[in-house]
């Protein structure tokens, strides 16, 4: 019983390193604003622009 919960305590140890590493590296190498710059805002910039407009600033 005693090794079987060292066994499940030890995955769970490897999975939470895991889940840090990963997150770690998103953050030193500011993944998340790059995936912001070059996926998302151009997505959303094709997206604006393609509406049609009701109002024109002056």
């Amino acid at each position: 019983m005693k090794k079987k919960l060292c066994g499940i305590l030890l995955k769970l140890a490897l999975v939470l390193f895991g889940a840090f590493l990963a997150t770690f590296t998103v953050y030193m190498f500011n993944l998340e604003n790059k995936l912001i710059y070059y996926v998302i805002r151009p997505f959303l910039n094709k997206h604006y622009d393609s509406q049609k407009r009701d109002r024109r600033i002056v």
